[in-house]
């Protein structure tokens, strides 16, 4: 029953989406870095920060508090194979790492009946009753045998127009002993509960729960809970789930919570009172009286024993932040835990800590001194908060330093984590060299989930922006994600550790793949052409690419593709012969355009949308890989090479008339240029439109062209 009551609590009552105060949506992509000052749903790391997920917050420090905290039995997990420890997450994943549940763990379904209706509880309930009704004395054989039998029977549907109740008072009519007719009246009123008849229930349960039998008391009682509550939610949802205007019925709200009071009064460890107590909850939702549903999840989230929780930590984290947090403001709260999740939140800026973001300015650091008595017994949360603010929103990382000081040993929780690692970040802002050192300690000392990764993609950002790339490769480092160092490998290496990193025959696989894959790349847009025909010598005979992250991401470990053998449509050789034509005379007509061919063949050309796909545009700048890139060159453009060859009046009919047609075509069919960034004008195009036209008609690329969009 209790199983039962949180998956009807968390999937119909609460199953909205999620909290905008909490995740992003579902196609969101993580930020490589580790100081967040703005939400982002999928970007969380195991640093209590601003910008985490609220739920990633506050699991955190439920962690620190109880230890395992799962399973999260409300989610369905899709985690790529190769996600490493340092890839930022978003909640689902870190519930995943510390419940643990199975992978593609989904909301358990217990009977034929669909989520949200109060039959959902009959199967669980009905086993209840049958074990009752065997243990208990001073009932006839045939009435045992008879009551079982309807109760097993009884599989309402809780739809309109339900009869069960008229079924169930045939059934049991011949019942007569005194203790039978109690359970007889039992499931009277259960058949009364399923059919809506909740004023018919509201009077069975009490006639029935006037007994020595100890379930069938502790059960009437709770139910009269149930019903109730059931009574004061007729009409009040849509069809979509969500409350429609005039809500519940206040009244019988009312009445709901003092029957969930009287049960959990007289039974505070019963069968019954985590479900009671979870119910209580959608009660005070549902009046929305939110300084006792506060009152509830901080006595939840208190509980050290899992057995009186009505749901998994990670389920009432979710519930919470549904139901509550969203509108929970700091001064509101008293809970320090709580209070701390709630006060990161209210740092969150979009970059500039002057300038209001969505929800207004940051909170200011008067405001949180104000809340020290509300912290007492609590000074290392405190002044963690303290030192936060200082970091993220005043830019002041001394005083991070004076209120966190050294200490290796308080690393194995998470705020203690979260501490130290604040405290290597603030060194590593001020110019510190211990830095370093500090970040390193904590790669060592990380004990939990997503710890070692999050420290690892610390120290991975301070080596870049140190021009320690040698550093970070080097056979004695202590960053292994393989994430952090594809990343480098694609956006900041030069050409010559991209050439020692494939040579490297103790690295991985797919880490060579990648570097070898880079080189071929940018040696070729790069303009080093004599290069490429030198390192294209490199791809094993039996290249194959790796597995790529997941389908939105590149192969980037597909170094065969740089054996192109040539094109078709416009005769071309293969790209080594074009790259080696282009290093004699880098502005050979038809080798210009072959390498155009196979840049657009290969799905090469940049983005329309900004998406960092092809290893042209870095990161941002404070993100992994933003800074400037070690691999000298511009960017080799098609359309630049088609105007180049356009422009030569040597290039010959055919590789002028390839030209003409590809340059309009690189606006095809949106009017967007896909070729390169340049904003062209639609007079240029038609020009380039009418040349070709003109100057060659008989061409088949001038027969091909319709529109010069």
């Amino acid at each position: 029953m209790k199983k039962l009551w949180a998956l009807i609590l968390i999937v119909v009552v609460f199953g909205w989406n999620t909290s905008a105060y909490a995740s992003a949506d579902s196609t969101c992509y993580p930020d490589w870095k580790i100081k967040h000052s703005n939400r982002s749903g999928c970007s969380s790391t195991a640093l209590l920060s601003p910008g985490n997920d609220t739920r990633v917050n506050l699991l955190m420090l439920l962690h620190d508090r109880h230890g395992a905290v799962g399973p999260a039995s409300n989610y369905s997990y899709d985690i790529p194979e190769r996600r490493g420890d340092a890839e930022p997450f978003d909640y689902s994943v870190f519930a995943l790492a510390l419940g643990p549940s199975p992978a593609n763990a989904e909301v358990e379904q217990t009977s034929d009946f669909p989520f949200g209706t109060r039959c959902m509880s009959n199967l669980a309930g009905g086993a209840d009753f049958i074990g009752a009704l065997n243990a208990a004395k001073n009932i006839p054989a045939a009435e045992r045998a008879t009551l079982a039998a309807v109760r097993t029977t009884l599989k309402p549907e809780c739809i309109e127009n339900d009869q069960a109740r008229i079924a169930v008072e045939q059934a049991v009519g011949l019942v007569k002993s005194k203790q039978g007719i109690l359970f007889a009246r039992y499931l009277v009123a259960a058949a009364s509960f399923y059919d809506g008849d909740f004023v018919s229930a509201k009077a069975a349960f009490g006639s029935a729960g006037k007994t020595d039998s100890p379930w069938l008391a502790q059960a009437a009682s709770y139910m009269q809970g149930r019903t109730a509550l059931n009574a004061a939610m007729v009409g009040a949802f849509d069809e979509y789930g969500s409350v429609v205007e005039g809500g519940a019925n206040g009244q019988i709200l009312f009445d709901a919570e003092n029957a969930f009071v009287v049960y959990l009064k007289a039974y505070p460890d019963g069968r019954y009172a985590p479900s009671a107590r979870g119910l209580l909850r959608r009660v005070y939702w549902l009046r929305q009286d939110k300084g006792k549903l506060l009152t509830e999840y901080v006595g939840q989230f208190a509980q050290k024993d899992a057995a009186k929780r009505n749901m998994s930590l990670p389920d009432l984290v979710q519930e919470i932040d549904n139901v509550l947090f969203r509108d929970l403001k700091p001064e509101a709260i008293a809970d320090p835990m709580l209070l701390a999740v709630a006060d990161l939140r209210a740092m969150r800026h979009d970059g500039d800590p002057k300038l209001a973001d969505y929800d207004g300015p940051p909170i200011t650091r008067a405001a949180l001194n104000a809340q020290r008595s509300k912290f007492a017994g609590n000074d290392a949360l405190f002044n963690y908060v303290l030192a936060t603010h200082a970091l993220f929103v005043a830019g002041d990382p001394a005083d991070v330093l004076r209120l966190i000081p050294a200490n290796a040993q308080e690393s194995k929780s998470y705020l203690g984590f979260s501490r130290q690692l604040l405290r290597a970040l603030a060194l590593d802002a001020a110019g510190n060299t211990a830095a370093r050192e500090a970040l390193a300690a904590l790669i060592l000392n990380a004990k939990q989930p997503f710890q070692r990764g999050s420290a690892e993609l610390a120290l991975a950002l301070h080596d870049e922006r140190n021009k320690g790339i040698e550093r970070i490769f080097a056979a004695n480092s202590p960053i292994r994600d393989p994430d952090l160092r594809e990343i480098l490998l694609r956006y900041h290496a030069g050409p010559i550790f991209l050439r020692q990193s494939y040579a490297d025959k103790a690295a991985a696989g797919r880490e060579r793949q990648v570097a070898l894959y880079t080189l071929l790349y940018k040696d070729l847009t790069r303009g080093f052409y004599a290069d490429f025909v030198r390192d294209v010598a490199l791809i094993p005979a039996n290249a194959r690419p790796m597995p790529q992250d997941d389908y939105t991401s590149p192969i980037y470990t597909d170094i065969a593709r740089f054996r192109w053998s040539g094109a078709t449509d416009f005769a071309c050789p293969a790209l080594k012969t074009v790259a080696a034509t282009l290093s004699a005379n880098a502005k050979d007509p038809s080798s210009l355009l072959c390498l155009g061919e196979f840049i657009r063949e290969s799905g090469f050309d940049p983005s329309y949308y900004g998406i960092t796909q092809y290893l042209d545009d870095l990161p941002e700048k404070d993100e992994l890989g933003g800074s400037p890139s070690l691999f000298p060159g511009k960017r080799f453009s098609r359309l630049d090479g088609y105007k180049t060859v356009i422009a030569n009046p040597k290039a010959g009919p055919e590789n002028h008339a390839y030209a003409l047609y590809r340059a309009v075509n690189c606006f095809a069919p949106s009017g967007y240029n896909g070729c390169d960034a340049a904003d062209v004008s639609k007079n240029q195009r038609r020009a380039w439109f009418q040349q070709l036209k003109t100057d060659f008609p008989a061409s088949p690329w001038a027969k091909k062209l319709k529109y010069y969009w």
